[in-house]
């Protein structure tokens, strides 16, 4: 089996600068990505690097700014915990060194505001069966907010508002 190979190889630092700065108009990148990308296209390891480390030192690679960006659009989504987040910048390659300072942003007030919401938009869905109060809906319910990064503690939010709901 042939391994494909980059059509226009990039052979020199300045290819590999050039292609970087290209790919950096249209948006941010983390390090790791843009090293993924470059050596993708046919850079050697260490070319990227170099060219990597000339980004940051001209300031076009921030990998505090790009966490801070990858956050706030996740946060945008409203509907997700402190474990989504984490595997979201996992998922997104932001490194290591910014990845606490993000958690630290999103405080137990924001994910008690994201919980309630998550939960608001599963009653809407699950409005019909919410009225029957049985066993597999509080089991949905618990595996509905454990799949969006919940913990045990704002699954316990949803459960309330759905007995809430039913009393009334």
């Amino acid at each position: 089996m042939q391994t494909k190979t980059p059509r226009n190889k990039l052979d020199t630092l300045e290819q590999v600068y050039g292609y970087a700065m290209n790919l950096l108009n249209y948006r941010d990148y983390s390090s790791k990505d843009m090293f993924l990308k470059l050596t993708g296209k046919g850079a050697s390891p260490d070319d990227a690097k170099k060219a990597i480390a000339k980004l940051i030192s001209n300031g076009f690679i921030n990998e505090l700014h790009y966490a801070k960006q990858v956050y706030r659009a996740w946060l945008s989504k409203k509907t997700y915990g402190r474990l989504h987040l984490l595997m979201e910048l996992r998922r997104k390659n932001v490194s290591e060194e910014q990845v606490p300072v993000i958690m630290e942003e999103f405080t137990d007030e924001l994910e008690l505001e994201n919980a309630l919401h998550a939960a608001k938009h599963f009653i809407q869905r699950n409005e019909k069966k919410i009225k029957g109060n049985d066993e597999k809906l509080f089991s949905a319910a618990a595996r509905y907010m454990g799949n969006r990064g919940f913990t045990s503690r704002y699954i316990q939010v949803l459960l309330e508002q759905i007995r809430t709901e039913n009393d009334m």
